[in-house]
């Protein structure tokens, strides 16, 4: 790592993940960029969120192992300083430049993430040891890379992040009918004639005179009433 890492180095640190970033949207299998769906379920909501947050560490993780193993493979006055003080030899330098930087590409791809992760963190645990028992201080960066690579690599190859998909309710496009395989069906309206009582005219001729009582009688049978029920009008006082 850099001795005194600066705001120079901070820089250009969020120009290369800036651009890690712009290359991680157009490969498969990532969730960055993409537009939230309005119908997920809180669930899914909580798991997209997590992806999220994975990704963003694997690009953090890629933009800061490119700057570090670029460092190295250029020669960089802190990295010979650093392989001089740990007295094997700058070949060990080139090879770890070499390793980080393959390792920084493969962890920009999201298939690959899981496995550039576990040969990264071999390399943090390395640095590890040669900070602690070689040159005796902390290791304190070496900690937090190898913290970060553990967190992708369970997280990926462990529980297979990369591989679940978020659920989401499945959309129905609405598709258009073919007006040319509809059908009309024209339904026949059903029409109730009203029965109607044809009332023949009495024949003048045929109408004989008949009594008072007589034409009561007549009048209550027409009414379908009962003459024995009935109470003779005033002046009849029988009805036969």
């Amino acid at each position: 790592m850099f001795n005194e890492p600066g705001l120079s180095h901070a820089l250009l640190l969020v120009v290369v993940v800036g651009a890690l970033y712009a290359l991680r949207k157009r490969l498969p299998g990532t969730y960055l960029g993409r537009s939230r769906d309005q119908f997920e379920s809180p669930l899914a909501r909580r798991r997209r969120r997590q992806l999220i947050a994975l990704e963003c560490t694997e690009l953090a993780l890629a933009g800061i192992f490119f700057l570090v193993g670029g460092a190295k493979l250029i020669g960089n006055h802190d990295m010979v300083e650093l392989f001089r003080s740990i007295g094997v030899g700058q070949w060990l330098r080139y090879v770890t430049g070499v390793f980080e930087v393959v390792g920084a590409a493969f962890m920009v791809v999201p298939l690959a993430s899981g496995a550039s992760a576990v040969a990264l963190g071999t390399v943090m645990i390395s640095a590890t040891l040669i900070e602690l028992f070689v040159l005796r201080r902390p290791p304190i960066a070496a900690m937090a890379c190898l913290s970060a690579h553990t967190y992708v690599a369970w997280s990926r190859l462990l529980h297979r992040a990369g591989s679940e998909h978020v659920f989401t309710p499945p959309m129905m496009d609405p598709t258009p009918a073919d007006p040319t395989t509809m059908e009309l069906t024209v339904m026949e309206p059903t029409t109730t004639e009203p029965t109607t009582i044809e009332q023949t005219p009495a024949d003048p001729s045929t109408i004989e005179s008949v009594g008072p009582a007589e034409v009561f009688v007549w009048v209550i049978r027409a009414d379908g009433i009962d003459p024995l029920d009935t109470i003779a009008p005033p002046g009849v006082s029988e009805i036969p």
